[in-house]
């Protein structure tokens, strides 16, 4: 995946390098057929080759008919788990988990390295060229699996990185311990205590948890409902807000927790893994008739009531139910769209205003 970040005035970029849930779900081949029927039919209604790029297939025209689609014919939402980098200006460069997604960016990364000395292309301070802060919102495996292709960690020499990792204490395991366990025989052949990077774990209490700096960068957490717990996250730096609340869900009303924690959030990511119907285990769905109570997850629904209630600019949705693809995705997005209109019309959200986007690997939100 192409490193396309450009400074500009930016305080802070978000990179979104997986937002699937669960489990990686890379396209199959009957999913691959399906889109690139679907898109010789667009073409065709569209008036044919010759009508949209000329005689010579000029390339230009190609691409920019290719932009104009939606990702299920010229593209896709992605495959990889969680994993989310961060670029705030003046700060080392920020990751939130560290799922499949972290194998492309490590790769990126490399690039950053050899080419500019300097990890993130927002910071001018040397002192933070080779750092790396990791928050982890939870220790499930599609949150950490990518850690161990995570190229950068590999590094030695003049090269070698700082990683420095934040996650939820846990009275059964240490965070080194649990990254180290996803490394031992026979899981792995590089064992974490190998690896040159230097790293430093800091474990988070759940309790009145306080904010960490992150050069200009404030992180606060704060823990919400999956099962051993969860932690969202928010980075905020010149008045601008990002937080992320993956993995949990939602109970009867909007979360007074995480309403605290988004206050007036510019972007908001939110778990919405299920449909209403999937949540509830409507016979027929998708996900089948089990109910998904107490399984960690939300809906869209609950998203833009969160949004709503926290006065969020942007709502992005993700950490996309496995199985479904590219078309289905898009259906559930026109329908978060539906609701959330009906929603904006009610007279409690009188004068509101929220923006709506599905997440997608390689999205970028610039602040």
């Amino acid at each position: 995946m192409s490193d396309n970040i450009s400074n500009g005035n930016n305080t802070m970029v978000i990179k979104y390098w997986g937002v699937r849930g669960s489990i990686p779900s890379p396209l199959t081949i009957e999913q691959l057929h399906e889109k690139e029927t679907a898109l010789i039919k667009r073409i065709a209604a569209d008036g044919g080759i010759e009508k949209l790029f000329g005689v010579d297939c000029d390339s230009a025209k190609i691409n920019s008919y290719l932009e104009s689609l939606p990702l299920s014919l010229a593209g896709t939402y992605g495959g990889d788990t969680t994993c989310f980098e961060i670029q705030v200006k003046d700060s080392p460069l920020i990751m939130i988990d560290a799922g499949t997604g972290a194998r492309n960016l490590g790769k990126v990364l490399l690039g950053r390295l050899f080419a500019a000395k300097n990890l993130n292309p927002l910071n001018t301070i040397a002192a933070h060229n080779k750092d790396i802060y990791l928050f982890f919102t939870h220790y499930h495996w599609d949150h950490l699996q990518g850690f161990p292709f995570f190229a950068p960690g590999f590094l030695p020499g003049d090269f070698r990185i700082n990683l420095h990792f934040y996650g939820k204490s846990n009275t059964r395991q240490r965070l080194s311990d649990v990254l180290a366990g996803q490394q031992e025989y026979p899981n792995f052949p590089v064992v974490w205590e190998d690896m040159p990077c230097n790293k430093n774990c800091i474990e988070l209490g759940r309790l009145e948890p306080n904010f960490i700096q992150v050069g200009g960068a404030k992180i606060t957490y704060q823990e919400l409902t999956h099962p051993d717990s969860v932690f969202a996250y928010k980075v905020e730096t010149g008045g601008k807000k990002f937080v992320c609340a993956t993995d949990t869900e939602h109970k009867d009303t909007p979360d007074p927790r995480l309403i605290k924690l988004a206050r007036d959030a510019d972007i908001l990511y939110y778990d919405c893994q299920y449909t209403p119907e999937e949540y509830v285990g409507t016979p027929g769905t998708l996900t089948g008739a089990l109910t998904k109570f107490d399984w960690g997850h939300s809906t869209y629904e609950w998203g833009i009531k969160n949004a709503l209630a926290a006065g969020v600019k942007t709502l992005v949705l993700g950490h996309h139910e496995p199985m479904r693809d590219d078309f289905q995705i898009e259906k559930l997005m026109e329908r978060a769209l539906e609701y959330r209109d009906a929603q904006l019309a009610l007279a409690q959200n009188e004068g509101r205003k929220l923006e709506v986007i599905m997440g997608c690997q390689g999205l970028e939100q610039k602040l």
